[in-house]
């Protein structure tokens, strides 16, 4: 297979930007099912907000020393905004999915993002997938399909969240790896927690203002009042996120977008132990082979290595 783009690949770069987002989607799916245990103790954008203010501040704390100012400065803060707002409005979508679905079912509708991401990788960025890469893709989705098994029972407007949390999550790797290779990944975990608190401050405003008539949902819920218990799980959050963030920053800077893709569906094999122990919901048969697939899809997708748009023929 071969990705045509403009950029160099850094040293290294695709190993390390694989274990940057396993790293990542380890952590991610035990915040996310975390997530999904509290919701009927938070709204969604006070628990954004609240998350997002913890990690922005321990990221300043990080890099500041560190790196000084210089590790604040963003190359293309444009683009850099860009990618946090996909980001942002990707939590958001799944979040918002979480407290009426299953763990897993969220989960394996989500992860239809490789193939939005080679898709939109082709459209956006002009990168060519070959015979193997086509196929690693079509793995992928087999196993999404077979995991969500799509029916009209199981197919509701919900469903369209994770579906769009997808998309939005792809759009933001392409951009992270077509537009911010330069950038520190310190600097653009900090940015996307920035942003996330103003997305949900300003949630939190429109909420205040319109006043919706459905106050105890999770996703338009104004404030609910916290326990001690709920604060230190913001906290919590808030902690696993600032790793988090960086560590995807890293994965998608580091490592061709299509490649790193395929292995983030790794959360799906983290999501069904979480879905285990904390929910009691043991995979089905189907949904085992679903995730094996998927895993299947990854194993050929390494054997893949991107090549510079001089390089192909």
């Amino acid at each position: 297979m071969a990705w045509t783009f403009d950029n160099s690949l850094p040293l290294g770069g695709t190993t390390r930007g694989i274990v940057a987002i396993l790293a990542a989607v380890s952590l991610l799916s035990l915040s996310d099912a975390l997530v999904k245990m509290s919701g009927h103790s938070f709204g969604l954008a006070q628990l954004v907000l609240l998350r997002s203010i913890v990690a922005a501040l321990l990221l300043t704390l990080w890099l500041l020393p560190v790196q000084g100012m210089s590790g604040l400065r963003l190359t293309r803060p444009g683009w850099v905004w860009a990618r946090s707002l996909c980001l942002a409005a990707m939590w958001l979508s799944y979040y918002a999915a979480l407290p009426t679905m299953s763990f897993a079912l969220a989960a394996a509708s989500y992860y239809t993002a490789p193939a939005w991401m080679a898709l939109l990788g082709r459209i956006l960025l002009g990168m060519t997938i070959g015979r193997g890469g086509w196929a690693s893709v079509a793995l992928s989705l087999s196993g999404v399909l077979l995991a969500v098994s799509p029916s009209a029972d199981t197919f509701t407007p919900i469903l369209l969240l994770p579906l769009a949390a997808a998309a939005f999550y792809a759009l933001a790797g392409l951009i992270t790896w077509s537009r911010c290779q330069a950038e520190s990944p310190g600097a653009m975990a900090l940015t996307l927690n920035v942003c996330l608190v103003c997305v949900a401050a300003a949630a939190l405003l429109l909420l205040s203002l319109f006043r919706p008539g459905e106050t105890e949902s999770f996703v338009l819920a104004l404030w609910p009042r916290l326990t001690l218990a709920d604060w230190s799980l913001a906290f919590v959050l808030g902690c696993l996120l600032a790793v988090i963030a960086t560590a995807v920053a890293t994965g998608y800077r580091a490592a061709p977008t299509p490649v790193v893709g395929v292995f983030d569906t790794a959360y799906l094999g983290f999501a069904a132990v979480w879905g285990v122990v904390l929910f009691g919901d043991v995979p089905t048969a189907r949904e085992g082979l679903g995730i094996a697939l998927i895993a299947s899809s990854a194993i050929l997708m390494s054997g893949s290595r991107p090549k510079r748009k001089d390089e192909y023929c």
